[in-house]
């Protein structure tokens, strides 16, 4: 009986372990798969009426694979290695057992008969557990001969002959989009990943759009026959007639090249139009771009372009632009912060001193020195408190009493009168601003209100 039980758990135990190595393979087979170097070619003929597709995958590791055919594919046929019948292993023909051969799938898709342009984008069959691909398309044109092909793909060949058009497409997709129109097309490449077909020479600042170098490699049309901007994968279909087509197109590429947050789209609009010269879309956008004009040099705004282009993954925000314009043009400032919430009003701009500033021989950690044509301001309610003086009314917004030593002040913030101790004084210009509900105070101004001498060096300035 014991020996009975010792045979028969040998046996199962075998069984378990036969059905673990096989359900092993299997799930490292397709594991593989996701990093092998699969190669898939295309064979695309177009007739009159159809297109004929040959899709042939080699270096396949064995397994199962989920098979996605397009959905409007006829006479679907499926072969492996020397022309055996795949192995489905469903009622759908949608999963099948490969061994290690080679996949020859060969399907027909019908073809409009007279069109001005065409976009082909669920053309392929898709294995789900082989996202990484080197696929090869080679398409031959026998009806449309007048047109060109285009692709999201590198064009590695073409060719004109007697009977047919020739052409050749090669990407690490999958199945790239595949575009066709009446009106010729050539290719030009603006840089590594950028390859922009047009219908002759494309209306662009080339030299700002060689600048736009995406990580991932794009492909752009600008074709008389499109109405709308349109974006399938890797190719992007501009209307080349429309108006600001330059500007949108680039505020496309920059929305694919850099990461922004939500809430900064207005980003994109900005670096576009500085880079093209052009208004920009929103209104106070366009303000912050006549601002960096007319506050920045030439070179200046062309280093603080190219620091936010080489951004690379890292999030693009207002307090970035703000320090690039710090690292790149030795300006402090909180401009783009103040400005990023679209809903708000434009605030102008400032510069913000770096020094360190010590009122009467005490460093003031909280207080915020100003520059604006000519004119130097501080923030007023904390060095009052640092001079010893004691709001006598807070409640008031737009006006503010103080006292110290029994000397009494009366500040009406739009006006440039004040009162001491019930005497009246005035300013030549009114020393005061608000800049978001913050109080600003012309330095200037200091002597004459308190007996303050400002004195500065190229590390501090001290209130004294």
């Amino acid at each position: 009986m014991t020996k009975r039980v010792i045979r028969f758990s040998l046996i199962l135990a075998s069984v378990v372990g036969c059905i673990l190595i096989i359900q092993w393979k299997g799930y490292t087979s397709v594991k593989d798969a996701a990093t092998l170097n699969i190669e898939q070619t295309f064979s695309v003929r177009h007739t009159h009426d159809e297109f004929a597709v040959k899709q042939v995958i080699a270096n396949l590791p064995e397994g199962m694979y989920s098979v996605r055919f397009p959905a409007k594919a006829m006479e679907i046929d499926c072969k492996s290695g020397e022309d055996k019948a795949c192995r489905w292993v469903n009622g759908s023909n949608s999963k099948l057992k490969a061994k290690d051969e080679t996949l020859t799938f060969s399907y027909k898709l019908k073809a409009p008969k007279k069109v001005s342009g065409l976009l082909l984008e669920d053309w392929g069959a898709i294995i789900e557990e082989a996202p990484n691909i080197t696929t090869r398309i080679q398409l031959t044109e026998h009806n449309w001969r007048n047109g060109t092909w285009a692709a999201g793909a590198e064009l590695a060949g073409m060719e004109k002959m007697e009977a047919i058009d020739y052409y050749v497409f090669e990407t690490e997709d999958r199945v790239p989009p595949l575009y066709w129109q009446e009106n010729a097309l050539a290719p030009m490449e603006m840089n590594q990943h950028l390859t922009i077909y047009s219908e002759g020479k494309p209306p662009l600042n080339t030299s700002v759009f060689q600048k736009l170098v995406p990580d991932e490699k794009l492909f752009i049309i600008m074709s008389g026959h499109a109405k709308e901007l349109a974006e399938t994968g890797k190719l992007i279909i501009v209307p080349k007639n429309k108006k600001n087509v330059e500007e949108e197109l680039a505020r496309l590429l920059l929305e694919r090249k850099l990461s922004f947050r939500k809430g900064n789209e207005w980003i994109p609009d900005l670096i576009a139009s500085v880079m093209l010269d052009t208004p920009a879309h929103n209104n106070k956008v366009e303000k912050m771009r006549k601002t960096m004009l007319s506050v920045l040099t030439e070179d200046q705004i062309e280093r603080w372009l190219e620091s936010s282009l080489s951004a690379g993954s890292e999030m693009i925000t207002s307090e970035m632009l703000d320090e690039l314009l710090e690292d790149t043009a030795g300006i402090k400032t909180d401009f783009f912060q103040k400005n990023a919430d679209m809903g708000k009003a434009f605030q102008p701009f400032y510069f913000l001193d770096r020094r360190k500033i010590y009122i009467e021989g005490r460093k003031a950690e909280d207080i915020k020195i100003l520059f604006q044509n000519d004119r130097t301001y501080i923030s007023f309610i904390p060095l009052i408190k640092k001079l010893g003086f004691r709001i006598l009314d807070p409640s008031k917004p737009d006006e503010m009493m103080i006292e110290k030593n029994g000397d009494k002040y009366h500040f009406v913030f739009s006006k440039k009168l004040f009162a001491k101790n019930g005497q009246q004084f005035g300013f030549q210009k009114n020393p005061f601003f608000t800049d978001q509900n913050e109080i600003y105070l012309d330095a200037a101004a200091l002597k004459g209100l308190f007996d303050l001498e400002v004195k500065e060096n190229s590390d501090e300035i001290n209130i004294q």
